[in-house]
């Protein structure tokens, strides 16, 4: 048996303040609201802000999408200490990662780069198999080649975290120990020392959930496409023909230095653990280096706005035995994910509704799964027969412009871009940009696929 080499946790005598992280507000009553106010649907705000409120939490989204117009997309709370969440924040997803890695495995599958046949592993066997990596030591199980993709996709490679107490994703340290070289010890590193390991059942005959399973995937993935992972979601998943641009679903880095100015804090009061890339040092918030995000490709390294994944939900299977393929109609499922100070659910509904839940908060012990309790108290309300919802039809999402706006946010309802050379800047093909009512003289060429509208009053561009 292996020892639970989780990042090491201990609970500090009093809780950090959450005001002794940078940027970070302490929970005060009532958050600030961002994005287009709603009022056929003003229920998701007080019920956001009730679950927020009861559990303190700093900064949350929602968003709710109705045949595939995205109706309601809400910021609760705070990015920094005192500016507030925008609705388009970008956040970690977790395992909401997982759904995207299997489109792409389907794409390769339908393009006849792969099949579901297919083993994992080129270890000897006949037939060969995808990856190209040697066990660290010898082979630790017979029945490693037999693995295959359609193994990984429904969990079933064979191993099983809660028999050994050990998820090699979050063992760097130890893994990295083991094979004496620096920690973190990177994907292929950590293949190499599994390898080596033995199974806990054999492929194919129990479902254990695993998010070593979908690293490999990832890395499929890019031995086909090629790096980064996120680069072929972009181009064959979620693309600007479907309006989704790159900057609204990006690679997720460890340090907060290194991230997206768009993210907000991930917060775990009182959560520290052993720094991969520094054992030895000083701990560190478990967020901010308990684990190597960079090395979650496939299964938990994506950050990315609430609207992208309302698009994904119109389009493809979020769980189940068809997670990742094309639907033909309004599927039924949900995907959470979970890691210290990320909680996220993309809620399928079989009725062409779909919710996103993202927050940036989370105790070790993610109890209550505080996305999943939400998603499924805004259900409650959408499917309670004595209050019947009449439906907005305007479309929420997009990146807004206001020219009479003295200084330039990131792109929300708020905190709109104001001027068309800083929205232009930081925008991608396939942007929306919903432009509030006013008047510039700007004048310059569009080069991008973008849609541009005014759907709140006349605005007038150019001389």
């Amino acid at each position: 048996m292996i020892p639970n080499q989780q990042p090491t946790r201990f609970a500090l005598a009093l809780l950090v303040s959450l005001m002794g992280l940078p940027g970070l507000a302490a929970w005060a009553g009532d958050l600030p609201v961002t994005g287009v106010p709603v009022p056929e649907l003003a229920d998701f705000d007080q019920a956001m802000q009730d679950l927020m409120a009861e559990h303190e939490l700093e900064g949350g989204v929602l968003a709710v999408s109705k045949d595939g117009c995205v109706v309601y997309q809400r910021g609760f709370g705070w990015l920094s200490e005192s500016y507030p969440l925008p609705e388009n924040t970008l956040m970690r997803l977790a395992s909401v990662e997982k759904p995207l890695t299997a489109a792409i495995i389907r794409r390769l599958i339908d393009f006849g780069d792969i099949s579901l046949t297919d083993h994992v592993f080129d270890l000897g066997q006949p037939g060969g198999g995808i990856l190209h990596i040697e066990p660290w030591e010898d082979l630790g199980n017979d029945e490693l080649p037999d693995i295959t993709v359609e193994h990984l996709l429904h969990h079933e490679g064979g191993w099983d975290a809660d028999l050994i107490d050990f998820d090699p994703q979050f063992a760097a340290i130890y893994i990295a120990g083991q094979m004496g070289i620096p920690s973190p010890p990177g994907r292929e590193n950590t293949v190499r020392y599994m390898l080596s390991q033995p199974l806990q059942h054999t492929p194919g005959t129990e479902h254990h959930y695993c998010n070593f399973g979908y690293m490999l995937l990832g890395l499929i993935v890019e031995q086909f496409e090629g790096p980064p992972h996120v680069d072929a979601i972009r181009e064959h998943i979620l693309t600007p023909d479907m309006w989704v641009p790159a900057t609204e679903l990006i690679r997720g880095r460890t340090f907060r230095a290194d991230q997206s100015l768009r993210e907000p804090w991930y917060i775990c009061p009182g959560c520290y653990c052993s720094n991969v890339y520094d054992s030895g040092g000083p701990s560190v918030p478990c967020p901010y280096g308990g684990w190597d995000h960079e090395s979650f490709t496939g299964h938990g390294n994506l950050v990315a706005s609430a609207a992208p994944l309302l698009t994904f939900l119109d389009n493809y299977a979020v769980s189940g035995t068809n997670i990742g393929m094309p639907l033909s109609t309004p599927g039924g499922g949900w995907h959470t994910g979970a890691v210290d100070g990320t909680s996220t659910i993309a809620q399928q509904r079989s009725d062409g509704i779909n919710v996103v839940v993202l927050f940036n908060q989370r105790m070790p012990s993610n109890d209550p799964d505080l996305a999943r309790t939400m998603a499924t108290a805004i259900c409650a309300r959408i499917d309670d027969p004595n209050t019947p919802i009449t439906w907005p039809t305007l479309c929420v999402d997009g990146s807004w412009v206001d020219f009479d706006a003295t200084s330039s946010g990131f792109g929300g309802y708020d905190d709109p871009f104001h001027t068309m050379d800083v929205a232009l800047a930081a925008s991608a093909p396939g942007v929306k940009l919903r432009v509030k009512p006013g008047a510039s003289n700007w004048t310059g060429t569009l080069s991008m696929r973008m849609r541009i509208d005014a759907p709140f009053g006349t605005v007038t561009i150019g001389q």
